[in-house]
């Protein structure tokens, strides 16, 4: 997946799920408190993040940044 398509799909609230080393990870979208939030992680063991900057910025799966795995989905 190009970065361009990941914020295509982030835009559109799309929800996406995929493999990394064996465990399932899934990109969910909700709203509390606080705002809209996009979530990421294991299922039950998502983190929230706020904003697709935040996101790209700061999740990791495993000890790698997100942001240098679009490529790889």
């Amino acid at each position: 997946m190009t970065k361009e398509d990941f914020i295509f799909l982030i835009e559109t609230k799309k929800e996406y799920e995929f493999s990394y080393k064996n465990k399932n990870y899934n990109i969910t979208y909700g709203e509390d408190k606080n705002g809209s939030y996009i979530a990421l992680g294991e299922r039950y063991m998502q983190q929230k993040y706020y904003s697709l900057g935040e996101l790209l910025n700061q999740a990791k799966i495993e000890n790698h940044y997100f942001k240098e795995m679009i490529e790889i989905l």
